[in-house]
């Protein structure tokens, strides 16, 4: 079940940490994705064998969506929608989260987009046609260490794929799952960090891995929180309480709205990447079964199509929790 997005800055109480609103909500619709045009990054033309200059000649894009910040004086108010770690969610698997993307097609993909736009100095290109960066200047902020040569970098999804799978984004078309990999509308949904913190992180959220940078703890979570919300994905007890223990370290107050997500233990599934008219079968035609489907997407999107889960003309879910043909899931 997906939740939208809530977030607003309101002053919060003195003293006052955490707010618990509870709100039971149902019937939600995926929210729409980010509708905020891709930054293009300013370049500057460089010598491809010479040095990083010391002195950027080209400043780096305003982001189109930039973190929360406080106003002098106030605080900031984060919302999160939480619910318990859900079980027999369809296997993850990283191909269907196609990155990295030329969404403007220029050439550089959204890594490259990332690595132009948050190097402290004008990037050096591998050659004149501008596509992959050569050498630049950047801060791993999740260490503290600095880094000239892309290889030592990874473009890190602040809230992993794999996460995000499991935190409702499972259900999600591909077109979706495509543009949350390659998101560049949010300052920090994809951000250049140390290679081997990025593969220490894993998938896992902060209540299993935070930066061992602690001055970098409340950023993290500040836009942990916002990418889940801003999704429509949840995030587990755990987490919440991870998140609201970074947020202590804020020089500004910063309050989290905890949404529990009560009903269902699956967010209602949401068709694949499948159109209407690439569906094999008719919906309202003769009935089917799970033997004429060749894989889940093609059933899953038969089965929403045909008016599940509300309506199961074809029977094709057995045991009502909102999956078509559970035996195909894993093709």
């Amino acid at each position: 079940m997906a939740m939208l997005a809530i977030f607003k800055v309101v002053p919060p109480p003195i003293g006052a940490l955490l707010i618990l609103i509870f709100i039971v909500c149902c019937g939600a619709t995926e929210p729409p994705l980010p509708s905020a045009p891709l930054p293009v990054p300013a370049t500057a033309d460089t010598n491809t064998n010479a040095a990083p200059s010391a002195t950027p000649t080209a400043v780096p894009p305003t982001p189109t969506s930039a973190p929360p910040t406080p106003e002098s004086g106030e605080g900031i108010t984060l919302t999160v929608s939480v619910a318990p770690m859900a079980s027999g969610l369809p296997k993850y698997n990283r191909s269907d989260w196609k990155h990295w993307s030329d969404a403007d097609g220029d050439c550089q993909d959204a890594r490259q987009e990332a690595l132009i736009a948050e190097s402290q100095s004008a990037v050096v290109y591998e050659n004149s046609d501008k596509c992959r960066v050569e050498s630049g200047n950047w801060f791993g902020v999740y260490t503290g260490k600095s880094f000239t040569d892309p290889g030592d970098l990874d473009v890190d999804h602040m809230v992993p794929l794999a996460n995000a799978h499991r935190s409702g984004g499972w259900a999600w078309q591909k077109a979706r799952k495509e543009g949350y990999a390659n998101d560049l509308s949010y300052a920090n949904h994809l951000i250049a960090v140390q290679a081997a913190a990025n593969r220490q992180k894993g998938s896992d959220g902060p209540e299993g891995w935070r930066p061992s940078r602690r001055e970098y703890w409340c950023q993290y979570a500040t836009d942990w929180a916002t990418i889940k919300q801003d999704w429509g994905l949840t995030a587990n007890p755990s987490e919440a309480d991870a998140l609201r223990e970074m947020l202590q370290t804020c020089d500004e107050p910063t309050s989290l709205v905890i949404v529990p997500v009560e009903g269902a233990s699956l967010p209602s599934p949401i068709p694949s990447a499948l159109s209407d008219s690439e569906l094999r079968y008719d919906p309202e035609g003769p009935d089917r079964d799970c033997g004429d489907f060749d894989t889940w997407d093609e059933a899953q999107a038969f089965y929403v199509a045909a008016g599940g889960p509300a309506t199961d003309k074809h029977n094709l879910d057995g045991n009502n929790d909102g999956i078509a043909c559970n035996s195909l899931r894993g093709n």
